[in-house]
């Protein structure tokens, strides 16, 4: 499911506080059309954080009102942006550095993991790179893969992690070296979010055939 933005949360926290609402209700909230509501509702339907329920009225015909499913209710408690910031700075601040390593490690592995079993495991590293920017855009990651320059990219629009990177550079090197994993190839760093550029670009260190 992709991530909810300002306005999807602003809906479905009215929808909570108020047990439901109309399409005229959201218009009025939101300040903009039917036409532009229904389109939200049905992406929010579609993800599974919305439904409509029918109501009886005591004249005419029954109306619909949206409501929030358990997976939209789970879905306004994730923003653990917060949370996920102390945890990283507990661990990069750990002292004992046997431990520290071996968080991240598992932190990396787990991050690598997720990816890896979905792409064809003898399919040639530019084919895995672009079923990977696949299941990466999937997940809700702005990501492309651009085969246009000598060796191939994967380009990320926006940092994922940005919180964590402002605390210092780990989770970029974690994220290279995730890649590296789930690619089976050297992954550098071409440009960084974190040093000031537009977007961040991994080349894959592809050998020449």
């Amino acid at each position: 499911m992709a991530p909810l933005d300002t306005k999807d949360r602003e809906i479905l926290k009215h929808l909570q506080r108020n047990c439901g609402a109309n399409v005229q209700d959201l218009c009025d909230l939101m300040g903009v059309t039917r036409n532009a509501i229904r389109q939200r509702i049905s992406r929010l339907e579609a993800c599974g954080v919305l439904k409509v329920e029918q109501q009886s009225q005591s004249r005419g015909r029954p109306k619909n009102v949206y409501q929030v499913t358990s997976e939209g209710l789970h879905s306004l408690g994730e923003d653990y942006r917060e949370l996920a910031v102390v945890f990283w700075e507990s661990i990069v601040g750990l002292e004992d550095s046997a431990v520290k390593e071996q968080l991240i490690s598992q932190v990396r592995d787990r991050l690598a993991e997720r990816f890896r079993h979905k792409l064809t495991e003898t399919a040639s590293v530019d084919v895995r790179l672009d079923q990977l920017a696949d299941e990466m855009k999937s997940s809700g990651f702005n990501v492309e893969s651009d085969h246009s320059s000598m060796l191939p990219i994967l380009r990320e629009t926006n940092c994922p992690f940005p919180m964590l990177a402002d605390v210092d550079e780990t989770i970029c090197q974690i994220e290279r070296q995730v890649l590296e994993q789930v690619l089976g190839a050297p992954v550098e760093f071409k440009n960084r979010c974190r040093d000031g550029h537009h977007c961040c670009e991994f080349e894959v260190q592809v050998a020449a055939t």
